[in-house]
């Protein structure tokens, strides 16, 4: 059977293409894998396992006999393995509409923000008795507003370097 016919062979793909597989145990891959919202169950790790096993048996893996102990098996990926990852690691266009929803919703919350601060900075005149707290609400406005420029320019960072890398 091909190997990207196995069950969980698409939850560990995706592990692959975001992890560096480097001294890992079972239990790291099935942890990784469980982020995924798989279901917890006994059968779901077993496949996981047994995956892993033939990860080994087809050479995209490599048993780490110096760090592995107490008869807990650790892992390495191989050149092999990124092989397998060019094949199977392809950005979908789906999660870059995502990032850029998100940062469009970003901007809206920016927009929205610095309306705000603009209107604290007003009622600062209308309520001279309470002009200290409105700046303190219209600093902390504002570090949100620097906040949201930074996830901005790291989604944008993060489409740039997915469309650099295809």
């Amino acid at each position: 059977m091909e190997i990207q016919n196995l069950p969980m062979f698409k939850e560990l793909s995706r592990v692959f293409c975001s992890y560096k597989i480097d001294s890992w145990q079972t239990v790291d891959f099935w942890d990784k894998v469980k982020l995924l919202k798989i279901e917890n169950t006994n059968i779901n790790y077993q496949s996981v396992y047994r995956l892993i096993l033939r990860l080994v048996k087809e050479g995209y893996l490599i048993i780490d006999s110096e760090k592995s102990r107490y008869g807990q098996t650790t892992y390495t990926e191989t050149q092999y393995l990124h092989d397998l990852r060019s094949q199977f690691c392809i950005e979908s266009t789906t999660t870059l509409q995502e990032l850029n929803l998100k940062k469009e919703e970003f901007k809206s919350e920016i927009t929205d923000l610095e309306e705000e601060v603009e209107a604290l900075e007003d009622l600062k005149n209308q309520f001279p008795d309470i002009q200290f707290k409105i700046e303190q609400l219209r600093q902390i406005k504002i570090k949100i507003i620097l906040s949201l420029n930074t996830k901005i320019k790291a989604i944008n960072s993060l489409i740039q370097y997915f469309q650099e890398k295809n």
